[in-house]
């Protein structure tokens, strides 16, 4: 799989950028605060449907344009892939006045107006940034979020599950405020529970399978990109308890017992809450290194590894889902790595149809230069492609 064409409208900087990739390893460079992380962004964005650093749509759209009457930001791509080209297009629509122009987003795929759940994963793409130590070192959430945008871009029934199971939590959590304030039975919980188990162990399953994958992946990048000097150890730990991934399969059955039975034990805690305590929204990944957890006793450099090795294993686990390879992003990434580790990712994405890599400081990369197949600079939202040495 690999990008050809790329077209950003109004999106961050970008007032129009149209330019055209190659194969291999495209090479962006510019200094900070000129578009390079827009730009993979605006791909990432276009694999997944959620940004990866804004909180609201209205961020991605050109500030300009803003109190426009239609603020818009457009991004359109054609690619090439296994199972046949592709013409993507997203707008993402700001806050209007006018009622007739909702925001939000807009998706075509090969020109037919698609929902968000059947266009995720059409271009499937993995992307590396500075901000992946969070996955090591941050709260539960980020690794769960880690989890949820891989398997989304190859699962659809994941996504389905996950939009269901949020909406499932907002109205348990809705009821449990009302019996917090005596105007509603705890019997009543009991509906909520049975869907909470239902698109919780879709959830589940997808996350613990994925996971089976990603160990060994992530463990023998692990070994590659530290000179086999550290190991890396990834555990699933739902919130419900007493699940093991590596225990024997249970049944469907045997799952919504667990989670009903974890449920009513955590009654009185929920309702004194206020919310919803147990379920795969408060499940957790835990990782090790050398057997120890990463987030507390692990160096700055080693939760460092272990996050490029998490982003690795995860590449590897698309191009098996998908049967193609994903199109691989590095965010400025590639110039905080020594030689050796830089060595040892530069040899694993070789083998990937194409990767864009961003840098600010090219004199440090002068082996990625030599070897860039396309080589642009970036420059205030204006994209040059360069052909000289």
């Amino acid at each position: 799989m690999f990008i050809f064409d790329l077209e950003l409208v109004n999106f961050r900087n970008y007032v129009r950028a149209h330019i055209r990739l190659d194969r291999g390893l495209n090479l962006f460079i510019g200094d900070n605060a000129q578009g390079k992380s827009n730009l993979l962004e605006a791909i990432y964005l276009l694999s997944t449907l959620r940004s990866s650093r804004a909180s609201q749509d209205s961020d991605l759209v050109r500030r300009d344009i803003l109190e426009s009457d239609f603020p818009v930001a457009r991004l359109a791509c054609q690619v090439e892939r296994a199972a046949g080209n592709l013409a993507l297009e997203l707008a993402i629509v700001g806050r209007t006045v006018d009622p007739a122009h909702r925001a939000g987003k807009r998706v075509r795929v090969n020109g037919v107006p698609r929902k968000a759940s059947e266009a995720v994963g059409q271009l499937c793409a993995v992307l590396f940034t500075t901000l992946d130590i969070d996955i090591v070192a941050g709260p539960p959430l980020m690794r769960r979020r880690y989890l949820d945008m891989m398997i989304s871009q190859v699962d659809r029934g994941y996504l389905r599950a996950m939009q269901k199971y949020a909406r499932v939590v907002q109205q348990r959590n809705s009821l449990l405020k009302r019996i917090q304030a005596r105007e509603a039975q705890a019997h009543e919980l009991a509906f909520w529970d049975q869907e909470l188990a239902h698109a919780g162990g879709t959830i589940y399953w997808a996350r613990a399978d994925a996971l089976g994958h990603l160990a060994i992946q992530a463990e023998q990048q692990m070994e590659r990109l530290s000179d086999g000097l550290e190991s890396l150890t990834l555990i699933y730990r739902p919130s419900i308890g007493g699940l093991d991934q590596y225990d024997a399969p249970i049944d469907d059955a045997e799952w919504t017992g667990r989670m009903l039975k974890a449920l009513q034990a955590a009654r009185q805690k929920e309702i004194a809450a206020g919310a919803t305590l147990v379920g795969p929204h408060r499940d957790d990944v835990e990782i090790l290194i050398d057997g120890m957890p990463a987030d507390a006793f692990a160096s700055r450099a080693q939760q460092r590894t272990a996050a490029l090795a998490l982003r690795l294993a995860e590449a590897s686990y698309l191009r098996r889902a998908l049967g193609d390879d994903p199109v691989v992003l590095l965010d400025d990434v590639l110039s905080e790595l020594d030689a050796r580790r830089r060595r040892a990712l530069l040899e694993y994405i070789d083998t990937f149809q194409q990767t864009l890599v961003t840098t600010a400081d090219p004199d440090r990369l002068r082996d990625i230069y030599t070897r860039a197949s396309g080589r642009f600079v970036v420059n205030a939202g204006t994209i040059t492609r360069f052909e000289g040495e």
